[in-house]
């Protein structure tokens, strides 16, 4: 009962946030919804069409590193996996977890491990964090050629910590002890709540996620890489097809801030966070107040809002089959 109020506390918490931060958004901002409103009254069905393909596209290219990062998972149920347990995290406070279990579930009714999903998660997880973190520093280190007109000392501070991560994880990767030693640091902060076993636990998993990135590095890394460029691709198009007039440079770095902004899990999905902070660095960087807040509306409209009535269609076809003739069923549809 405990547990199911502070659930209850939770969600109805971050809903309010969420409400908060997107209704305060022009505010914030320097802009009205009603200005916001006349620059997304110029969005076409042509244009809504197209943004749509590029949205599909960039799904399908990471569908490849799904696939990759489980032998014998097609893209088709990649796909499938990606848009079900994004649908979740979207909805619920600290969604990614629910997410998960519900991947989790997808995968053993396929007939794989715990094992494989195991390595699976540890894989894609990595991925995520990497290719975040890789466009960060990216920008970090492009803002005194790109952006040479604006200020840049504060935020070069930033740089330091995302090359440290990626070394950090480089090195777990690279030295079977560092993998032990960080797990035995782990246990003892961590074993303070639960014991954990990490010692053990993460030379293990260190190996397998070598042995999956070995077999599949190549499908992994043009898969992620194209789904980047296809993100990019689809927020210079929210701006494109809204005419507001934003330089790809100003539009990476704002890809690099809305990155860095979801490894913030204060809401779901990290909802309004994204939005306010994403438009503040934009209009920061020069962009109208109006324009930025409506493109970056249109783009987390697809990244974030979409995937759940989709996410949510293919969860009810999918446990509908279950239900009515049983996992084998599936392969026409996900498979």
């Amino acid at each position: 009962m405990l547990r199911a109020r502070r659930r209850l506390l939770t969600s109805v918490l971050s809903g309010l946030i969420t409400a908060a931060l997107v209704i305060f958004l022009p505010r914030a901002v320097g802009a009205t919804w009603s200005g916001i409103g006349s620059v997304l009254d110029r969005l076409s069905v042509g244009s809504l069409a197209l943004l749509t393909i590029v949205w599909i596209a960039g799904l399908w290219a990471h569908s490849f590193v799904l696939a990759a990062s489980l032998p014998g998972l097609t893209k088709r149920r990649g796909l499938t996996l990606s848009l079900t347990g994004s649908a979740v995290a979207n909805v619920l406070p600290l969604g990614g977890a629910a997410g998960t279990a519900l991947n989790f579930a997808m995968i053993r009714r396929w007939g794989f491990t715990p094992g494989a999903f195991g390595g699976f998660l540890a894989v894609t997880t990595l991925l995520n964090v990497v290719s975040k973190l890789g466009v960060i520093a990216l920008a970090l280190g492009l803002i005194p050629v790109l952006h040479s007109g604006h200020a840049f000392g504060p935020a070069s501070l930033l740089f330091l910590p995302v090359p440290l991560a990626v070394l950090g994880g480089v090195w777990i990767l690279a030295d079977e002890r560092a993998a032990a030693g960080v797990g035995r640091a782990l246990d003892k902060v961590l074993g303070v709540i639960r014991p954990t076993h990490l010692q053990r636990r993460l030379p293990r998993l260190r190996l397998l996620i070598l042995r999956l990135m070995r077999d599949g590095w190549q499908s992994m890394t043009l898969g992620m890489v194209a789904y980047l460029a296809l993100q990019l691709a689809l927020l210079w198009l929210c701006f494109a097809v809204l005419h507001v007039p934003l330089s790809i440079p100003v539009l990476f770095t704002a890809l690099a801030v809305e990155r860095l902004l979801t490894l913030v899990p204060i809401t779901p999905g990290s909802a309004g966070v994204v939005e306010v902070g994403t438009t503040a660095a934009l209009v920061a960087l020069g962009g109208d107040p109006a324009g930025v807040a409506a493109g970056l509306l249109l783009f987390r409209g697809f990244t974030y809002l979409m995937e759940i009535p989709v996410g949510g269609v293919l969860l009810a076809g999918w446990s509908w089959l279950q239900r009515r003739t049983g996992p084998s069923s599936l392969d026409g549809v996900t498979g």
